[in-house]
């Protein structure tokens, strides 16, 4: 697996879970090149060059950025590199506090925002574009 910079088309090549294919469109709106200058949005892609996972940090204001991912199901085995790939961004970033949502209701993203060092702020009612709920997640760098 390598890790690498965004391009654009790799939103289009990547296999998405069903709960995140609405995310597609918006990434797809998204102005990316930004995020994409200053090294904000990664790709994780195996040795086939299967689109694995993409991940970016939005800068809000100084101090605040809002982290967001897209995971592809065939993704499974290299689960763990992308963790330690995504633990190392947090780590380079100048952001004391990273906010990330989850789905409510889908287990494997609740579960990765506590083993990549997020606690649960609330619950987001209507959150997403179609309406559903969220969980907000919080990062604090110490």
């Amino acid at each position: 697996m390598i890790v690498r910079g965004y391009e654009d088309g790799d939103v289009d090549r990547m296999v998405l879970q069903e709960s995140q294919e609405i995310t597609r469109e918006w990434i797809k709106d998204l102005d990316l090149a930004p995020l994409v200058a200053n090294s904000m949005v990664w790709v994780a892609e195996d040795n086939e060059s299967n689109v694995l996972a993409i991940a970016g940090i939005a800068p809000q204001w100084e101090n605040r950025a809002i982290m967001w991912s897209m995971i592809s199901p065939l993704a499974g085995r290299n689960m763990v590199a992308i963790h330690r790939a995504v633990i190392a961004k947090i780590d380079e970033v100048p952001f004391r506090r990273l906010e990330a949502t989850v789905d409510v209701g889908f287990e494997p993203g609740l579960r990765w925002m506590r083993m990549l060092g997020f606690s649960v702020e609330g619950y987001l009612r209507a959150y997403r574009p179609d309406g559903g709920d969220q969980i907000l997640y919080s990062r604090i760098k110490q």
